[in-house]
């Protein structure tokens, strides 16, 4: 009885005190817990730094966006749990592009003019400037090219030789006083040739274009004394002249049956040229007899065959006393000695 007096009131006070006293805790449970969401390794600062200052305009506005999206969503009353912002790595890939976009921007700005904007004018003038310089350039080609082709070189050689014998032949006619050593100089500035080539050309003119008669010889004569050159030279000059004129009609050949009139016209004029040359040669006015005169060998012509088309006398083409009474007194002089030198 005692003890069951002693546990009834006990019993009671507890259930009393079980109304009063504060609902406990209830019991740990791990499924109570709030899951706290894992967060990565951050980044370095200097990392974090260089990706936000690589931000295109693109990158930016995705930043505003998310930025704002994340500022109402921390307004919003949320059920107590604070959820902790979390930076999240960029792909490999990815920082690789943004890099690629921030070297093109900078490049792009580093370029100095102006920027061109997407209009045709631009090409509407660049087709007619190509259409120009390509012009310019074929014409400019095709103007080297005229001037140095060897037609355009053989074309100016031949005026050129035109007006030395035209002004020579301007001298003649004003007088043979005309005809100077001076004046020859001022052609040779004017045409480029040397005192050899120009005394050349006009006895291969004179020959070819002129009858042998004694003015032509006395003309001959006397640009010879106006050009100064020695006898040697003038040698020269006559080996040269017999070169050239058997390189364009052929040696001399005496027996021309065979030949076709063709042939026949050329070999004769072959014998006629060789006996005018091989006449001047043999002038003491003109020439002395230098052994470097070659004349009958560069011919092919024997000794025979140079008695044989020898010019003994002007009398085919002249009379001698017409071509001593032209010639001055000091040359006819000259001519009994036998013996003249070039002034």
């Amino acid at each position: 009885m005692a003890s069951s007096s002693l546990v009834r009131p006990l019993s009671a006070g507890a259930t009393a005190c079980l109304g009063t006293l504060p609902r406990l805790a209830p019991p740990f449970c791990p499924s109570s817990l709030s899951l706290r969401p894992q967060t990565r390794g951050r980044r370095p600062a200097s990392f974090v730094a260089r990706a936000r200052g690589r931000e295109t305009p693109a990158s930016k506005q995705s930043k505003n966006a998310k930025e704002s999206n994340q500022a109402a969503s921390a307004s919003a009353p949320e059920g107590g749990e604070e959820v902790e912002e979390v930076e999240e790595d960029l792909p490999w890939i990815q920082e690789k592009a943004l890099d690629l976009v921030e070297f093109t921007g900078t490049v792009t700005q580093a370029i100095p003019g102006p920027r061109v904007g997407q209009s045709p004018l631009p090409w509407l003038l660049a087709v007619p400037l190509a259409y120009v310089g390509l012009s310019f350039v074929i014409a400019f080609v095709k103007t080297v090219k005229k001037f140095t082709s060897p037609k355009a070189k053989r074309k100016r050689l031949v005026n050129k030789n035109a007006f030395l014998l035209k002004s020579i032949d301007e001298l003649f006619q004003k007088g043979k006083d005309e005809v100077k050593h001076s004046a020859l100089q001022g052609l040779m500035e004017k045409t480029g040739f040397s005192m050899e080539d120009i005394l050349r050309k006009y006895i291969r003119y004179a020959l070819n274009e002129k009858p042998f008669n004694p003015d032509m010889v006395v003309d001959l004569i006397h640009l010879r004394k106006a050009s100064m050159l020695e006898d040697a030279q003038v040698a020269a000059v006559l080996n040269e002249v017999s070169r050239r004129i058997v390189k364009e009609k052929g040696p001399v050949v005496m027996d021309i049956s065979g030949f076709t009139e063709r042939g026949f016209k050329r070999k004769v004029a072959v014998q006629a040229l060789f006996g005018k040359i091989l006449y001047l040669s043999e002038l003491p006015e003109f020439c002395s007899r230098d052994s470097s005169l070659i004349i009958k060998e560069i011919f092919g012509v024997t000794d025979e065959d140079a008695d044989t088309l020898r010019i003994h006398t002007l009398s085919e083409a002249g009379d001698v006393e017409s071509l001593e009474k032209m010639v001055d007194d000091s040359d006819t002089e000259d001519f009994k000695d036998g013996s003249i030198s070039a002034p």
